[in-house]
């Protein structure tokens, strides 16, 4: 099913809700099919679409699968960045389907939901009757369940924000690497974070708790040494 709707959303699903045109300028045109190439997929072809109506954010990504995957690009994006800050926008995202960030989030998905399961159900045994519950049927006790997937989500989070934020950062790299213009990708990253209302500098510890991404600050230093190396 998966499979199949991968196929089809971007010709049958998608324009439900948005308006995707060609694009229409060849110069970025070629760039998104070069990084396509050196991404090493398929490509049907680039699009544009009414973002806009929807949000004032900015995104590019790639949707569906095998002959049937697209480069969309919004419209918000379009006509507010330029050619080498969309570019190095979407390298970003070329360096999450290279690195198969995806596949490998799904697998600690999976991973995550299955222990978590497995150490709820023994603790919530374990303490049943502590609590004085007579069984684990007894609907008086589905608070203790709450609380104690609480806790394990409060627990494992963090764990999976480090795992996001690394893989960011090899999105990253990448993108400095296949773009043409690495200046470009800390100029995005700061229209990014004022169009989307980031905290471009969150306290280390809140970062560590609850962001999925690293600082947008840390991100500019990490390209602004790439660039220097570079030089």
């Amino acid at each position: 099913m998966s499979v199949l709707l991968g196929r089809i959303a971007p010709q049958v699903i998608l324009p439900l809700f948005y308006k995707f045109e060609p694009i229409d300028d060849p110069e970025l045109k070629s760039r998104m099919e070069k990084l396509a190439r050196e991404g090493h997929f398929q490509l049907q072809g680039v699009y544009r679409f009414n973002m806009s109506k929807e949000t004032k954010k900015a995104n590019a990504a790639f949707t569906g699968m095998g002959k049937s995957r697209r480069i969309i690009i919004g419209d918000t994006l379009l006509e507010n960045y330029s050619l080498d800050e969309i570019e190095a926008v979407f390298a970003h995202e070329v360096g999450h389907y290279v690195h198969k960030h995806l596949h490998k989030l799904l697998l600690w998905g999976t991973i995550e939901t299955f222990v978590g399961f497995y150490l709820v159900a023994q603790l919530y045994e374990a303490l049943l009757q502590q609590f004085g519950f007579r069984s684990p049927a007894d609907l008086a006790a589905l608070p203790l369940i709450t609380i104690i997937l609480t806790l394990y989500t409060l627990i494992v989070s963090p764990v999976s924000n480090v795992l996001s934020r690394y893989f960011e950062r090899q999105a990253d790299r990448y993108a400095l690497e296949h773009s043409s213009n690495p200046a470009a990708f800390s100029a995005a990253l700061q229209k990014l974070s004022e169009q989307n209302l980031t905290d471009t500098e969150p306290h280390p510890l809140i970062e560590f708790l609850f962001h999925s991404h690293p600082s947008v600050q840390s991100r500019i230093k990490m390209a602004e040494k790439f660039s220097k190396k570079k030089d």
